[in-house]
């Protein structure tokens, strides 16, 4: 298995953040402006509200890609795959849950779960290695271009 380097994992999470972006900007996640101008009592709960959705939501819909697709749109993009780290095969429903739970740590470290990567031979982040998953060169998609 060819290892995905922090800085292509990096270039995916770029992508994945631009459509995660347009989920959050242009679907109407919880109250309106003017709901919340007619209520300021309610701006706290409001802001709390968008935050665990509007936040989580991009994150659980990435889930739903890797249990699909075994990967997603921005490593889709680069040819990168999620793969069991054990056995390079595809990654169980089990492991892409575990995996979405770990990827909601690593966001809420600040990023820091992401660091990971540079610091061990399967260049495994925080929620790869709760999962047994690592990201590999999708070979199989190179060999088919060819």
């Amino acid at each position: 298995m060819r290892y995905a380097s922090y800085s292509r994992r990096a270039a995916a999470l770029t992508i994945d953040s631009i459509w995660w972006t347009a989920v959050v900007l242009f679907v109407p996640l919880g109250p309106s402006t003017e709901d919340i101008l007619a209520a300021p009592e309610s701006y706290a709960g409001s802001i709390v509200f968008w935050l665990a959705i509007g936040q989580c939501l991009p994150i659980l819909l990435t889930g739903v890609m890797w249990t699909v697709w075994g990967t997603s749109p921005g490593k889709r993009a680069l040819r990168l795959r999620i793969v069991d780290a054990d056995t390079g095969r595809a990654m169980t429903v089990r492991q892409a849950g575990l995996r979405t739970f770990g990827y909601l740590l690593s966001f809420a470290t600040c990023g820091a779960g992401f660091l990971w990567v540079l610091f061990n031979e399967r260049k495994q982040a925080l929620h790869d290695r709760i999962a047994n998953t690592t990201v590999v060169e999708d070979e199989t998609r190179d060999h088919a271009a060819t």
